[in-house]
């Protein structure tokens, strides 16, 4: 088991949005939420099996729905998991992932105290996807508490989805976020199931998606004073190093992240939201009854590696991509357009005298010596 464990608490299915791009546009328990109650033992739950299976900290990820519709109940909350980590040897750390409708002051207390300072937000810069039940859109709002929040010293990073309405916008994306300072990473629709109709504009093909990203990459290595974007860093590193660094290509995912639901619902991680994807329930289960189960294990089983991805030289950054992928549509969603993609930053790591896979082996001094010279050649 690793020696951190990744928990979404999913404290409220309600949402003030109804965008129709949502993963959970299709959820089966819409509109449900955590009692305190049910929340305290949510936590309690996330410590002890924690301590059960060796971990020695959590990473918890307050969701939802809208996680900010329970700003006022999260301080209490969340001290309640800090304390209930804290008792059992388990260092605890708090992120938080909102639309930015409800970022405003009266919850800038809470980042401040609980999250760092720090909160990841959702846009579609220039679609119209994001809107509020009536049908308007909630872009505005968004960016206008965005921008206040910047101002108040809170920092903001971003998922930013690529739909076929701001396709030709990449370098307004590129230039919205460099001026904010804020991290971002494109996105692309998900469907929601295999039969899931993809003529809606909203969705790009693999094709498209991939020359978003390549476009966003150009800009970023011609520019001379680039946009902050970790996530860029993070995938040079994975494909000098062979290691992935976030959950979309994690070998096991399934071992290390939970979420768990209103009605006591364990799921393998967020995006999981049906009810043949339960692998447990913290309200009925106990801690050591989970970890003994092989839930996991069995839907991992449903979602196998494709053949052909033993035989794709990414595998080792790639592991098959997204479970959940795999899972409801029965192949890798992303794995064309992050081959198309990763081929083009590969020829410009060969560019500057790199090659796939070189970091492997080296000495942490030698890792930091060529990633340095990669990026002051940039």
């Amino acid at each position: 088991m690793p020696l951190n464990i990744y928990v979404t608490i999913k404290t409220t299915l309600r949402c003030n949005l109804a965008c129709k791009y949502c993963y959970g546009r299709d959820n089966h328990a819409a509109g449900s939420e955590m009692t305190d109650v049910e929340v305290k033992r949510a936590t309690d739950f996330t410590a002890e099996y924690a301590k059960t299976v060796g971990a020695r900290s959590v990473t918890f990820c307050w969701h939802g729905g809208e996680p900010l519709l329970m700003a006022d109940r999260l301080l209490s909350l969340i001290d309640h998991a800090n304390a209930a980590c804290s008792a059992r040897g388990i260092k605890a750390s708090h992120g938080t992932q909102t639309n930015a409708t409800l970022l405003i002051p009266s919850t800038y207390g809470l980042i401040r105290k609980h999250f760092g300072g720090y909160v990841g937000v959702s846009l579609d810069l220039y679609s119209p996807y994001r809107t509020y039940p009536g049908g308007r859109t909630s872009t505005d709002v968004a960016v206008g508490n965005i921008d206040r929040a910047l101002s108040a010293g809170l920092q903001c990073g971003a998922i930013n989805l690529i739909t076929k309405d701001n396709l030709g916008r990449v370098a307004d994306i590129y230039d919205f976020y460099k001026q904010r300072k804020m991290n971002v990473r494109l996105a692309r629709v998900f469907p929601i199931s295999a039969d899931d109709a993809m003529q809606s504009p909203m969705y790009v093909s693999d094709e498209e998606f991939a020359a978003a990203l390549i476009e966003y990459f150009d800009l970023w290595t011609s520019d001379p004073q680039p946009a902050y974007n970790t996530d860029i860093v993070k995938l040079v590193a994975d494909l000098l190093l062979g290691s992935p660094s976030i959950c979309l290509r994690e070998a096991e995912c399934h071992k290390r992240y939970l979420a768990l639901s209103p009605g006591g619902d364990i799921f393998s991680c967020a995006e999981f939201d049906t009810p043949d994807a339960v692998i447990g329930n913290f309200l009925t289960q106990s801690p050591t009854e989970f970890a003994r189960s092989d839930a996991r294990e069995r839907l991992a089983a449903c979602a196998p590696l494709p053949g052909k991805c033993r035989e794709c030289r990414y595998l080792p950054t790639c592991n098959g991509s997204c479970l959940r992928e795999r899972y409801v549509l029965g192949y890798p969603y992303r794995c064309l357009s992050n081959r198309l993609y990763w081929d083009h930053v590969v020829a410009w790591l060969e560019d500057r005298g790199c090659s796939l896979y070189m970091l492997r082996g080296k000495s942490p001094a030698e890792k930091r010596e060529i990633i340095d010279r990669i990026f002051k050649k940039q």
